[in-house]
């Protein structure tokens, strides 16, 4: 072994004549901050998009109201408020579908389009999501299933975990949340990241 030779952990030499060294070595985590302001903006835009595809779901049960006579009897029969209720629940069964593949495709498409793990929000905030172990930009598969299955399905529908992640990117130093850690990303500040 040369003296010169400089060793990661796993015992492969470090070239420090590779451009992007550099670049890989110098990174900072995303504060909690900034994470917050993205995701505020994103759940924005997904709102005004889900409001904007779900409005029309409104109008069955407006007109099974406005089909309703003066008559008390409408709203004492049996038939017409199961009937009610059903349409209620399927609307509420809808809304909830909406709003998960609305946000799933919102934050698994818009990284895809801009690139750097970057949704709008994260693209103002100067934020990307990376892989933890290359710094390079994650998959699409990972990205699946860091949005639908831990970020939607895990943290969103249910409440433990979403305020477990919370707690966890509060007191975690890289701010990382639960869908960071079991999908094996980082958010980085991709100012930073990017030196010249």
């Amino acid at each position: 072994m040369e003296d010169n030779e400089i060793r990661n952990i796993d015992g492969e030499i470090i070239d420090f004549t590779k451009d992007d060294l550099m670049e890989k070595l110098t990174y900072e985590s995303a504060n909690l901050i900034r994470r917050i302001i993205a995701y505020l903006i994103d759940i924005i835009i997904v709102l005004v998009i889900w409001y904007l595809s779900t409005k029309h779901l409104f109008l069955e049960i407006d007109h099974f109201v406005e089909s309703l006579g003066v008559n008390e009897s409408d709203y004492t029969n049996l038939e017409l408020l199961i009937r009610f209720r059903e349409m209620v629940f399927d609307l509420y069964l809808k809304i909830i579908l909406f709003w998960i593949f609305i946000k799933t495709l919102y934050f698994t498409l818009m990284p895809a389009l801009i690139g750097n793990g970057q949704t709008i929000g994260k693209l103002l905030a100067g934020i990307g999501v990376v892989d933890l172990k290359t710094l390079e930009e994650i998959s699409a598969t990972r990205l699946m299933y860091r949005e639908f299955i831990v970020r939607n399905l895990i943290e969103s529908l249910l409440i433990i975990p979403a305020i477990a992640s919370f707690i966890l990117a509060f007191y975690r130093e890289d701010s990382r949340c639960l869908h960071d850690l079991w999908s094996g990303t980082v958010v980085i500040k991709l100012d930073l990241y990017e030196i010249d």
